[in-house]
């Protein structure tokens, strides 16, 4: 009820102006004649409106809102029920608000606020504010309110009640509301409308009772009790809310009936009509029991309603019937009563009670207990802790029963259950008495709910009593069905309590004995029982806690620190609270689970963790935790545990220990049933799918996968059908059942309704079939029993041929290793191979990386015996510690080892033997090495231990540069080697480095290989400027002997850096600047040495003056680092392929250095070289410049495998083994440095080879295109239209481009000499001979070089570098396509004119006299000697029979050409004499030894001379004879000037120069046949007058062709038709003599 008592000044605010404001507003948002009266409603409602209701309230918000009630109140009338249900945006308030509002009007009257607060909690609605002012209302003749005021003394107060509640949004439940709300208040005001007549008719009840007592017959003593009960309910320990009289009257048939006396109603049972009894009922159809009740049943009859209280509470009313009784005693109507028992009833004393004092003074009585006795006592006590309610209701002798049961059980341990249906069976009461220490909050309800359960019951009321003797007492109330209480009987409920009071660890030893014995269950029963704490005991039942024991025992037996578990305990078990989930338990030792890192994990398996709860253990000596998880799948399911539940178990903890990557591909597991590790392949095909680009990422593709699950699995069985190595199906079974897989796969696609989901399915399975080798079942499959890096592994090999992504790659494998801890990748162009192996730093496109390499890598071992290789890898855990990281980088380099070793073939005593359980679709493959790359200089002999674990044939042979092997770092190979290609470089242009101070900026740091070691090859060196990733060096002005020192000092000191340079030893301006400076402070000298202009005043950042360096005007540009920094003016930053160096990058025209040396790799990208190189910059590529490693490293291979077989012998120990090696140092780094020299050399003949006829290297590209040995557009060479197009500008072909097409050259031919049977011809021997050092043959035994693995590969090798380094990357093609033989015969002729030439002793001969002479006069002599060898070449194929062995070729030519050596100046005559003459003589004028100049410019006429001995040998005649007889006729005919013109008038067209060569061999025909003619009709002593004779024969002839000789030679400018005729006038003659 609302306070009235306090006055209105202490409660309206008026101090307050919001307040004040409010009214008004309010005042005027009405308006009208109401303005006033508004203004009044919203202060008095304001004033009982508690603070909180103000709070967080706009001004606007509350105006609209005090509005809404004021128009609600003058809505209402003061003679009925208002109320009114709404939500605040709509229907008509314009405040808004996420409640509902409920607003009633009621006079003022008892009982409202707690109907409504009762009526609201029933429909679980929360009330968030409630306001009720009671007002004084003056309303006029109509019932409207004209005055409001705080209600005072008078008449017509009314009760305003506004009050908020949870939103409620379905229209249907406000309606509803509004009704109910108005049937529950009107209960209200009938109730205390009729309560003062309520109040009267307990009161002639009374008087009516008093009347009887005299009557004889009755028990006074009992009426009397009645009259002081119902006085006693009156006088408050009742809330009265109805009553009605009820008429017991004959009916037809003199049958009884009962009636509502007429007009009886009062309060709530006011509307009689309503009554079962509004019209006669016949008391027999009420059954026997009620029938007696009426008839015979005591007067007073106290009971439960089955009707609940709409008003002050909702409960099941309390029913009071008093019989009427007639003047003879006899019942004829029922006086009924029904409310509320007040506190009061519920607080008093039994004694105090009228109705309860008689039943405890029965039972007193009939228990024998006087007054002050100890049972009088506990009686007593016993009956006041019995719940009043029950003890109204129940009867004397069961109320006496249950105290005598309670009495009896004290210090009983058993329980005890009465059980008393109510006199009318409308519910029962039940007592339960259990051992007083095993009550427990939990056993209440669970007793009350058992209860419940088996009576199919209503709790009504419940009591507690905890008394003496040891025992706790539940009493309670139940509602009950009719005729459901004869279904049980107190036994049974006993029985029921008895088990629901077995202790938790009673059940938990029940649990356990199932499984244990009876003695380890009571053991642990007793232990847990104390282990889990309370708060686990109450969630879990035993036979579950059970289960956990079992789980941590096994634990404890294996050491292990965590399990897990699901389980299904039914949809309707709540597990962590939530029904409809399955259990997942994790149970841990010793740690606790991190939830953070926990629940990815559960959502990557396709989990939807929906609750949790954790759970302590206390072990011995440590502690454990089970956590309970509620989870679901994806649709809200509980998880199909029974099949794969262990499947996601393995899955979790494999997760969590870090043995398999957590993403959502895990999902795979529950929705296609795959194993984890049966996932992981999966997972390592879609890896390595984006990484070759296959599919645009990781992210799509794994999405497909996990939305169609069974093609998912399709693909694992594809996989495994492949290469499960337990089938015993031969391959050609399994590719047969492979082909009815991918049939079934591609069937599956059909549902695929993405194309980019088909596509990416699609590149999976292309993975599967180009697969040919796979290590998953090697080590155990989807059980790994050998671990890598801490992990398991899987590796894959894959057929490059077989596939069209990996094709374009031109590489023979690829193998993709792969686990939790790393990804890495090994590409190989042949089946023999080498490379290094690098730690990427680019884990987005580590392969591209990788891929740009090996190409580089191909190139660069074009001039050793394995093609390339390239592998790299990326860990994907690194810890922060540098120490750290280097272990973990090492350890999973060791992964991608094994990975690579575990498929690949190992040679067992000669013969290949493939690993076990591997089942290969590969031929074989047992070669395979590695090297040291970037971040791995320091892994080689960890590489090695693995070679031995695997007891692999290459031992240490495996990787180069190991302990055993050589360092290139201390060698300095790469650097030296690169350095040969720089001094080429400045040579050319007139510069000795090493004795000429020249001007350097560099990539890199003195503590690198590269760089550090190339910055120590010339004393002479000037370094201005260099920079790494941590700091930019400035030496404006070095003095060359003193930074030179400063240098080797940082060199020689562990991981130094520029950091670490003597400032002291810088020159004026000097600095070291940290790479990530914001702005650096350069001195002039620094500016100036840089070329940075005085203009320039943007302030430099660490990155714009790597730009700046890198730009400085310097004569070379030394890269020794790693990135690309140098890319063309046209590619994009993109182009360039490494992003951690895009903002430092510039742009080839931007380079002001002469030269470049690429000692590092892919410093520029290929078209930066090309346009440097165009623009008038030296430059290689980076292959060429730093082949120098990689050709030591397979040095050393090779030495290590021609050495083994010394090892195997016995003949030599692996310790003098090491030693020779060290011995071998450098004699094998100067094998390697003649190789970049000679390379570099070749580069530069061929530069200018290209100027003379740049067709031959279109022709060159276009036969390797042809054969798909080069992609054209990928090494960015040009078209033939940019070929035209450069020649029209004066440039041809690049040297970077020139050095592209000279190491593809150099593999075409290697890759068509391994097909071939050249390698095995003895000629060739030499070759292998001169690949090993000496000592190292003297060694291992000569017969190591015939048992040598490669021996083929090595002669082939050098054969190529021999051949293609002289003669030109496009002399093999060039001859192939003009003569039409193969590459083998050409080479096979090669051989001959080369060993006929000698030509290794005249190279020899030209390197030793080169300081004397100019490199242009150098590479004269070279291209001389070339093309020598080619007339050779030619002449061999011309004249040579092909079957004839090349050595039987050699031996009868090498006497005869030594004996023309001998005497050429002699012999030779005519123009020919003249050439040799002037030739000698020029070489005579630069410096050279006169026998050089002859041996020199004989070898000239080697053609010649082998032709004079095929004639010599054909006519027998005498060779110095033959010589005479054939410069005669040469010098007769003009023939020099013939073939010299028959290519001087022929245009550059392809066809004229060829036909200008078929002419000149027509001349060469025609001249030996005159020749033979001649030799033929002379005597052996006069050669040269037969010579005269023959002429004078043949006169007419012989003028004929010197007259058209004349003319021709006449002309100014003579055409190629023109000496086509002479030509042909000489063959003609040729003809007619030999005819003769």
């Amino acid at each position: 009820m609302s306070d009235t008592t306090e006055t209105a000044d202490s409660r309206i605010r008026e101090e307050s102006a919001a307040i004040k404001m409010i009214c008004e507003r309010v005042g005027l948002l009405v308006g009208g004649d109401n303005t006033s009266l508004a203004a009044d409603f919203a202060k008095i409602f304001l004033s009982k409106a508690p603070p909180e209701f103000l709070t967080g309230r706009s001004i606007e918000e509350l105006v609209h809102l005090v509005s809404g009630s004021f128009h609600f109140l003058r809505s209402t009338k003061a003679d009925r029920v208002d109320v009114s249900v709404t939500n605040p945006e709509g229907d008509g308030e314009s405040w808004d608000s996420p409640v509902t509002v409920v607003r009633t009007n009621v006079s003022e009257r008892p009982f409202i606020i707690d109907t409504i607060r009762e009526y609201l909690q029933t429909q679980d609605l929360a009330i968030d504010h409630i306001v009720y002012p009671s007002l004084e209302v003056n309303r006029d003749s109509r019932g409207d309110a004209v005055a409001v005021q705080l209600s005072g003394n008078g008449s017509a107060r009314e009760s305003l009640v506004h009050c908020e509640v949870t939103r409620v949004s379905q229209p249907e439940k406000l309606v509803l509301m509004e009704a109910e709300l108005s049937s529950n208040l009107g209960d209200v005001v009938r109730a205390t409308d009729d309560f003062e007549l309520m109040i009267d008719k307990a009161n002639s009840v009374i008087a009516d009772l008093g009347q009887h007592i005299t009557i004889p017959g009755s028990d006074s003593t009992v009426i009397q009790e009645i009259q002081e009960f119902i006085g006693w309910l009156r006088d408050g320990g009742f809330v009265f809310l109805g009553y009605r009289g009820y008429d017991l009257v004959d009916g037809p048939g003199g049958k009884l009936h009962g009636v509502v006396r007429k007009n009886s109603g009062l309060g709530i049972l006011r509307d009689q009509e309503r009554s079962r009894f509004a019209e006669p009922v016949p008391i027999a159809d009420l059954g026997e029991r009620m029938q007696h009740l009426i008839e015979d049943g005591p007067p007073l009859v106290i009971n439960k309603t089955n009707a609940r209280a709409t008003v002050h509470r909702v409960a099941r009313m309390d029913d009071i019937g008093v019989k009427q009784l007639d003047r003879n005693g006899q019942s004829v109507g029922t006086h009924r009563f029904v409310g509320l028992f007040t506190s009061k009833t519920y607080s008093e004393d039994a004694e105090n009670v009228p109705i309860l004092r008689k039943k405890l003074s029965q039972i007193l009585k009939e228990a024998g207990a006087e007054e002050g006795s100890h049972d009088y006592k506990e009686i007593s006590t016993i009956f006041n802790s019995m719940p009043t309610g029950q003890l109204l209701i129940s009867a004397e002798e069961d109320l006496g029963s249950d105290v005598r049961s309670i009495l009896n059980s004290y210090q009983d341990d058993h329980v005890h259950v009465s059980l008393r249906p109510d006199v009318l069976q409308r519910g029962v009461t039940v007592m339960v008495i259990i051992p007083e220490d095993r009550f427990s909050a939990e056993v209440r309800e669970d007793i009350e709910e058992e209860l419940l359960r088996t009576l199919d019951g209503q709790r009504l009321s419940s009591h507690l009593a905890m008394g003496g003797g040891g025992q706790a007492r539940l009493h309670f109330y139940i509602a009950v069905p009719e005729g459901s209480v004869a279904e049980v009987d107190a036994a049974q409920l006993e029985e029921l309590v008895n088990a629901l009071l077995r202790t938790w660890s009673d059940k938990l030893n029940d649990g356990l004995a199932k499984v244990v014995s009876q003695e380890d269950a009571a053991e642990l029963s007793g232990f847990y029982s104390q282990a889990f704490n309370a708060e686990y005991r109450a969630a879990t039942d035993p036979d579950i806690a059970a289960e956990d024991v079992l789980h941590f025992e096994a634990m404890r037996a294996d050491r292990r620190e965590i399990s897990i578990a699901f389980s299904n305990r039914g949809a309707s078990t709540p597990i962590a609270g939530i029904e409809g989930a399955t259990e997942l338990k994790v149970y841990l030792l010793g740690k606790r689970l991190i939830l953070s890192d926990f629940m990815p994990i559960l959502e990557d398996v396709g989990l939807r963790v929906i609750a949790a709860n954790p759970y302590e253990v206390e072990l011995l000596n440590e502690s454990g935790t089970i956590y309970i998880f509620a989870v679901q799948d994806q649709k809200e399911h509980q998880l199909a545990v029974d099949g794969r539940g262990d499947l996601l178990s393995e899955t979790i903890l494999a997760s969590r220990s870090g043995d398999v990557v957590s993403d959502s591909l895990n999902a795979l597991v529950s929705s296609a049933g795959l194993h984890w590790r049966e996932v992981d392949v999966l997972r390592g095909y879609l890896g390595y799918a984006f990484q070759i680009g296959a599919v645009p990422s990781r992210v799509s593709i794994r999405a497909a996968l996990i939305q169609y699950p069974k093609i998912a699995r399709e693909l694992f069985e594809l996989f495994t059908t492949k290469f499960d190595p337990e089938s015993s199906a031969t391959k050609q079974e399994r590719l047969a059942e492979v082909a009815q897989r991918r049939a079934t796969f591609f069937r599956s696609l059909r549902s695929v309704s993405a194309l980019a989901d088909d596509r990416a399915l699609r590149r999976l399975e292309e993975l599967i079939s180009a697969t040919v080798r796979t290590n998953f079942y090697r080590h155990g499959g989807s059980e790994p029993t050998f671990r890598s890096g801490g992990v398991p592994y899987i590796s894959f090999k894959f057929s490059c041929r077989s596939m069209e992504f990996l094709h374009r790659t031109r590489m023979l494998y690829e193998v993709w290793v792969h686990s939790a801890r790393m990804e890495g990748v090994h590409l190989r162009g042949a089946s023999v191979a080498r490379g290094g192996i690098r730690w990427s730093d680019r884990p987005d496109d580590y392969r591209t990386e990788i891929l740009g390499l090996v190409k580089t890598q191909m190139v660069k071992n074009a001039v050793i015996v394995p093609a390339g290789s390239k592998g790299g890898f990326i860990p994907r855990l690194l810890p922060k510690e540098p120490e750290a990281q280097f272990q973990e980088g090492k350890r999973q380099y060791e992964t991608l080892i094994r990975g690579l070793l575990d498929i690949t073939d190992n040679l067992v005593e000669g013969k290949v033997q493939t690993p076990d359980r591997v089942v290969s679709f590969d031929g074989s493959d047992p070669y395979l090495v590695v090297a040291a790359d970037k971040g791995t200089a320091r892994f080689s002999d960890a590489a090695n231990m693995i070679s031995t674990e695997y007891g692999f044939w290459l031992n240490d042979a495996f990787a180069s540069g190991g302990s055993n092997g050589y360092d290139h770092k201390a060698v300095g190979i790469t650097a030296r080697g690169a350095w040969e290609c720089v001094k080429r470089h400045f040579l050319e242009k007139g510069k000795d480095i090493e004795s000429e101070p020249f001007t350097v900026v560099g990539i890199g740091d003195m503590s690198g290989d590269v760089f550090g070691n190339g910055m120590l090859m010339s004393e002479q060196t000037r370094l201005i400027a260099a920079f790494d990733h941590r700091h930019i060096f400035i030496d404006p002005d070095p003095d060359p002997p003193t930074s030179y020192a400063e240098r080797k000092r940082l060199f020689g000191m562990e991981r130094s850096s520029w950091e670490d340079y003597d400032r002291t030893r810088l020159s004026k301006g000097g600095m070291v600047i940290s790479r990530g400076t914001k702005e650096a402070d350069l001195s002039p000298e620094a500016r100036a040495a840089l070329g940075i202009s005085d203009e320039d005043s943007e302030p430099l950042n660490g990155e714009s003056l790597v730009r700046a360096v890198l730009k400085a005007p310097v004569e070379l540009l030394w890269n020794g680092g790693i990135g690309t920094f140098v890319k063309a003016a046209s590619e994009t930053a993109a182009d360039a392929g490494d992003p951690l160096n895009d903002p430092v990058r510039v742009s080839a025209p931007d380079l002001r250095c002469e030269v470049v040396g690429e000692g590092g790799n892919l410093g520029f990208t290929q078209e930066a070289r090309v346009e440097y190189s165009l623009l008038g910059g030296a430059i290689n590529t980076d292959a060429i410049d730093n082949s120098g490693g990689v050709d030591m490293s397979d040095h050393e291979v090779n030495l290590k495998i021609l050495l083994a077989h010394g090892i195997t012998s016995g003949s030599l120990s692996i310790p003098v083994r090491n030693e020779l090696l060290e011995e071998l140092t450098e004699s094998v780094a100067e094998s390697v440095l003649q190789n970049n020299r000679s390379q570099s050399l070749a580069i530069s003949l061929d530069q200018l080879r290209a100027r003379e006829s740049v067709d031959d290297f279109r022709d060159l590209m276009f036969s390797l295109e042809k054969t798909a040995e080069l992609d054209r557009q990928s090494e960015s060479l040009p078209t033939a239209d940019a070929l035209a197009e450069r020649r029209e500008s004066g440039h041809i072909l690049s040297r970077p481009e020139l050095c592209v097409l000279l190491a593809y050259a150099k593999l075409s031919l290697m890759g068509r000499l391994l097909r071939s049977r050249v390698p095995d011809d003895p000629v060739t021997e030499s070759y292998l001979l001169g690949y090993f050092p000496v000592p190292a043959i003297a060694a291992a035994g000569e017969e190591s070089l015939d048992v040598h693995r490669l021996r083929r590969q090595i002669i082939a090798s050098q054969l190529t570098n021999d051949l293609v380094d002289l003669m030109g990357a496009a002399f093999v093609n060039r001859l192939v396509r003009d003569t039409g033989h193969t590459a083998k015969e050409i080479v096979s002729a090669w051989l001959v004119a080369s060993r006929l030439s000698d030509h290794k002793a005249l190279l020899s001969e030209i390197e030793n006299q080169q300081s004397k002479v100019s490199p242009r006069i150098t590479y004269r002599w070279l291209l001389g000697l070339s093309r020598v060898l080619e007339r050779t070449t030619r002449w061999v194929l011309q004249n040579i029979d092909g079957e004839l062995s090349l050595s039987a070729i050699v031996g009868e030519n090498l006497q005869g050409l030594a004996t023309l050596r001998d005497s050429f100046s002699e012999v030779v005559a005519g123009e020919e004499r003249t050439l040799f003459v002037a030739r000698v003589s020029e070489i005579r004028e630069v410096g050279v030894d006169e026998s050089f100049s002859e041996r020199l410019m004989t070898l000239r006429f080697l053609d010649q001379m082998l032709d004079i001995l095929e004639i010599e040998r054909e006519t027998g005649a005498d060779t110095l004879d033959t010589a005479r007889a054939y410069y005669r006729i040469s010098e007769e005919f003009d023939l020099p000037w013939l073939h010299r013109n028959s290519f001087a008038v022929a245009s550059e067209d392809h066809w004229e120069q060829r036909a200008a060569r078929v002419l000149s061999e027509d001349l060469a025909r025609a001249h030996r046949r005159i020749v033979v003619a001649v030799l033929t009709q002379a005597g052996s002593d006069e050669p040269w007058k037969a010579t005269r004779a023959l002429l004078r024969s043949k006169g007419r002839n012989v003028r004929r062709f010197k007259s058209l000789l004349e003319q021709v030679k006449a002309e100014e400018i003579p055409g190629f038709a023109a000496v086509s005729v002479v030509a042909r006038e000489v063959s003609t003659l040729a003809r007619s003599i030999t005819a003769r």
